[in-house]
C-alpha cells in the first residue's frame, strides 16, 4: 500500500494551484487598490503636473528631452515655458511677438491641444 501523498501542481496537485491562484489574485487586488489609494490624496496641483507630466512624455520627449531642463537632440530645453509660449508654440509652431527663441527652429509639431492640456503642461514644465 502506498500512502505517499501528490503535492504538485495540476489535476491531481492537492490544491496547491487554487491556493497559489487565489495568493496570486489578493496580492494583485491589493496593489491595484493601493495604487488608485494614491491618487486620491494628490493635491489639485500634483494632479494637473502629473497629467502635464503624461503630454510631455507622450508627445514631446522624441524632440525634447525626457528631462525638460536638458537640452533634446532636436528641441531645447522647455523647463519654465510660459503659459503664452506653449499656446502658441504648440497650436501653432510659433513664437509670441517680440520672442527670441532659443532655437529658431520650423520643426516644432503642432499639437491640436486645449486650454486644459496647456495649462498641464506648463505646471509640469514649471515643477
Amino acid at each position: 500500500m502506498n500512502r505517499s501523498r501528490n503535492v504538485g501542481f495540476g489535476k491531481n496537485g492537492g490544491g496547491f494551484d487554487r491556493l497559489y491562484f487565489l495568493a496570486g489574485t489578493v496580492l494583485i487586488l491589493s496593489l491595484l487598490f493601493v495604487a488608485c489609494k494614491g491618487e486620491e490624496n494628490l493635491t489639485p496641483e500634483q494632479k494637473l503636473e502629473a497629467k502635464g507630466k503624461g503630454i510631455y512624455v507622450a508627445n514631446c520627449t522624441a524632440c525634447h528631452n525626457q528631462n525638460p531642463k536638458l537640452d533634446g537632440p532636436i528641441g531645447p530645453s522647455v523647463a519654465n515655458s510660459s503659459l503664452e509660449l506653449l499656446k502658441i508654440r504648440v497650436r501653432e509652431g510659433g513664437y509670441p511677438e517680440g520672442y527670441t527663441p532659443k532655437r529658431n527652429s520650423k520643426l516644432m509639431t503642432k499639437f491640436p491641444f486645449g486650454d486644459e492640456e496647456i495649462s498641464a503642461l506648463e505646471a509640469f514644465l514649471k515643477k
